[in-house]
């Protein structure tokens, strides 16, 4: 299941788009702004904006499911039902090393489509993170047109005891149109 999502992804090589980020989080200000974003397999991203914006760089990166099996590598099924009326199969990511951290990503993916609905990172009984993923068709593909993004109270770090809400909207595609390295120079 988790293989076909992957290779659900993978047909895209690069992708332009226009990025509308909201951000609502405790000392936080930071007005919603509209980016470009420019993405290229397997990992490269650039963003242009006219003034900061705060952008989850795994939201870009199709997902990032080949990060989170990297990293997690021991896949498991949990439970199958739906969400958002779509069919869903829930994955456990959990670390192949039993000295590793306690944590676990889950993983809601359409079990028809094969593709990524919803994340959720978890440290001990905390969830740490969670991420809903909605789709339109562009050109053949799957892509995200909606990515929201909830990060628990604390999990920000020292001094950020609020949670934090990023959301972003994504418009104006261009799909493997095959984009120069040279756009990525420079960006991190």
């Amino acid at each position: 299941m988790v293989e076909r999502a992957l290779n659900a992804t993978e047909q895209v090589e690069d992708y332009t788009a226009t990025v509308a980020v909201s951000i609502e989080a405790p000392n936080i200000n930071i007005p919603r702004r509209t980016v470009k974003v420019f993405y290229k397999r397997p990992d490269k991203v650039h963003v242009e904006s006219d003034g900061i914006a705060v952008i989850p760089r795994d939201a870009l990166l199709m997902g990032n499911l080949a990060m989170h099996i990297k990293d997690y590598a021991s896949a498991s099924f949990i439970a199958e039902g739906t969400l958002r009326s779509r069919p869903v199969r829930c994955i456990k990511l959990a670390p192949l090393d039993p000295e590793a951290s306690a944590g676990r990503v889950l993983l809601w993916i359409d079990s028809e489509r094969y593709l990524l609905l919803k994340s959720e990172i978890w440290r001990a009984e905390k969830r740490q993170l969670s991420v809903a993923f909605h789709h339109e068709l562009v050109s053949g593909h799957w892509m995200p047109s909606q990515i929201n993004t909830d990060v628990a109270k604390g999990a920000m770090g020292r001094g950020r005891e609020g949670a934090a809400r990023i959301d972003m909207q994504f418009t104006n595609y261009r799909l493997n149109t095959g984009l120069s390295d040279s756009i990525f120079e420079g960006s991190d």
